[in-house]
C-alpha cells in the first residue's frame, strides 16, 4: 500500500510541472540531508543514553526509547522531501540531456526512511529497510562513466568524494572499528549519500541556470 502511494506521488509530481519547478525540487536534496543530520542530533539528546560513535542510528528510533516518536516524525518528513528530490533529479537529467541511471537509486533513501519509520529497530522487518540503498554504491561511481564533458567536472568530482565516504562503511569489517564504532562507520555511509544529495542539488541547479541563460541570450 505504501509503495503504491509513493509510486503515485512520484509519477504525479514528475509529470505535473505546476506543482513545483525542477530547481525547487532539487533544493529538497539539501533539505533532506539537513533533516537527517539535525534529527539525529536532537534524537540523540532525547534518547538520554546514546553515543553517536558506538551506537547505530536505528537505535534512535528503537521501540521503547524516548526518541522513537520524534525520530519517526523526522523520518516521514525526510521521506517526503526525499521523494521530491528524486523527482527533481530525474527531471533535471531529462532537461539537461543526461543519463538518468545515476540518479534513479536516490528514491531508495526516502524509501529506507519510510521503512524504518514503519518498522523501527526491535521489529522483525527492520533489518531489511536499507538494502535498496546499496545501489548507490554502484550508481554514484557509475556517474563518472556516463556523465562526461567539462561542464560536468564539478559533479564528477563530488561523485568521487561521495563514493569514498560511502565505502568507508566497510571499515566496520576491520579492527578497531569492528564491533566498537558501528555508529561512526554507519555515519560515513550516510555522509556519503548526503554529500551526493547536496552536490546534485547545487550542480544541477547551476547547470539549469546556465542552460536557461544561454537560451535567453541566444
Amino acid at each position: 500500500m505504501h509503495i503504491t502511494m509513493f509510486n503515485y506521488i512520484f509519477v504525479f509530481i514528475t509529470f505535473n510541472p505546476l506543482i513545483m519547478n525542477t530547481k525547487q525540487l532539487l533544493n529538497c536534496g539539501t533539505i533532506t540531508a539537513l533533516i537527517f543530520w539535525v534529527s539525529t542530533i536532537i534524537a540523540g539528546y532525547l534518547h538520554g543514553n546514546y553515543n553517536h560513535l558506538t551506537d547505530t542510528i536505528s537505535e534512535l528510533g528503537a521501540l521503547g526509547t524516548n526518541s522513537k516518536t520524534f525520530m519517526a516524525y523526522a523520518l516521514w518528513l525526510g521521506t517526503a522531501t526525499g521523494i521530491l528530490f528524486a523527482v527533481g533529479a530525474y527531471r533535471a537529467c531529462r532537461e539537461l540531456g543526461l543519463n538518468i541511471i545515476p540518479v534513479l537509486p536516490i528514491i531508495t533513501v526516502p524509501f529506507s526512511f519510510a521503512w524504518v519509520a514503519l518498522f523501527p529497530s526491535g521489529t522483525s522487518l527492520h533489518p531489511y529497510g536499507g538494502n535498496g540503498m546499496l545501489l548507490l554504491f554502484i550508481t554514484i561511481p557509475l556517474s563518472l562513466l556516463v556523465w562526461r564533458g567539462p561542464k560536468l567536472l564539478t559533479i564528477r568530482l563530488w561523485s568521487v568524494i561521495s563514493a569514498m565516504l560511502l565505502f568507508l562503511l566497510f571499515l566496520r569489517l576491520v579492527p578497531p572499528f569492528r564491533g566498537q564504532y558501528e555508529g561512526l562507520t554507519q555515519r560515513f555511509a550516510h555522509l556519503g549519500w548526503s554529500v551526493w544529495f547536496v552536490a546534485v542539488d547545487i550542480c544541477f541547479v547551476q547547470l539549469l541556470n546556465n542552460k536557461y541563460t544561454q537560451k535567453v541570450t541566444a
